[in-house]
């Protein structure tokens, strides 16, 4: 089989420097961007618009950092996610495995001790193939191992290893959850060129929450469901609904119990797990899961409310509209 062609000399670099610009993207504020130079030569290898072009160049010779328009910084995001699509249509199938098997050497000398073989977690850390490691997006798995995790026993590893090598490991580990590696370039041209989409992704993995319990394209919490294709799957008049009044019909699997133990405690949140002995229920939060031995429980109910808050009726009419054809674009 013909080997995908190669940008750049290696598709690890070209992941990387995906991953760098992203970050770039992520932390700008409203009024200025900076990219990394690896980033520009990178794209200028690239047939580009005009008007990006002049924007990069700006940033390299005249400022380390540029002062553009709220407007503007929008414009150049969706100039770059399309950009990157381009790039994703070639390099995905290469990138998507590359660095596996150096990430399994680096894993095995360094993470195992704590994490286990097969990522299965030791005494000294969590286990890597289930719960909260399992449902991090490829760039916060990134962002872990380089920065560590405050508060836990899990260090930062960016001054021991390269970019690279940390794009191995976290490869590595998604093998060892069952995923096809890490994919950095993935295919966005569904949102890129919608404003609308755009906006309302940004909602959803930031201020208004949604990813804490919703999840699509395997990323994103448990709590509630999996979102991919949910404005066909429903339809409009549906998922508004949904929206609007997330009690009025609750998913089945989904609706929320309450716990009322012997001390007069009640707890409530999804119901998990259940034995002769305990129960398992996972916190609203999605964050926790709490085992309550049955001898110290007094009644177990379901809760004719949905775990999934009002948000949507806090927000505006503009952003209604931007979460809604965010959703619609899944």
């Amino acid at each position: 089989m013909m080997k995908p062609a190669k940008c750049c000399g290696s598709s690890r670099p070209v992941a990387v420097f995906m991953h760098r610009l992203r970050v770039s993207l992520s932390r700008a504020s409203s009024t200025s961007v900076s990219l990394p130079v690896p980033v520009i030569l990178l794209l200028a290898r690239v047939s580009l618009p005009e008007s990006l072009r002049e924007i990069i160049f700006y940033s390299v010779y005249r400022s380390p950092g540029m002062r553009i328009s709220r407007g503007d910084l929008m414009k150049f995001q969706l100039l770059l996610n399309t950009v990157l699509a381009t790039l994703a249509m070639t390099l995905t199938s290469f990138a998507v495995n590359a660095g596996v098997g150096e990430g399994q050497e680096l894993y095995n000398a360094y993470c195992q001790i704590c994490h286990g073989e097969l990522g299965e977690g030791q005494t000294m850390g969590k286990p890597l193939t289930d719960g909260m490691a399992n449902r991090l997006s490829d760039e916060d798995l990134l962002a872990v191992i380089s920065n560590g995790r405050a508060g836990t026993g899990m260090v930062a590893w960016a001054g021991s290893f390269s970019d690279e090598e940390i794009f191995d490991i976290a490869s590595y580990v998604r093998a060892l959850q069952g995923k096809p590696g890490l994919n950095l370039l993935k295919d966005e041209s569904g949102i890129a060129n919608n404003p609308m989409a755009l906006a309302g992704a940004e909602l959803f993995n930031g201020n208004a929450g949604c990813s804490t319990c919703h999840s699509y394209d395997d990323q994103g919490g448990n709590v509630g469901p999996v979102l991919d294709g949910v404005g066909s799957r429903l339809g409009q008049d549906v998922l508004l609904q949904a929206l609007l009044n997330p009690s009025a019909s609750i998913a089945s699997g989904y609706g929320a119990k309450v716990v009322e133990q012997t001390d007069g405690a009640t707890i409530r949140g999804r119901y998990r797990n259940d034995s002769e002995l305990a129960v398992q229920i996972q916190s609203e939060d999605g964050r926790r899961w709490v085992t309550y031995f049955k001898d110290r429980v007094k009644s177990i109910t379901d809760s004719d409310e949905s775990l999934m808050p009002d948000v949507y009726a806090t927000l505006s009419a503009e952003q209604q509209e931007q979460l809604l054809a965010f959703l619609n674009s899944l």
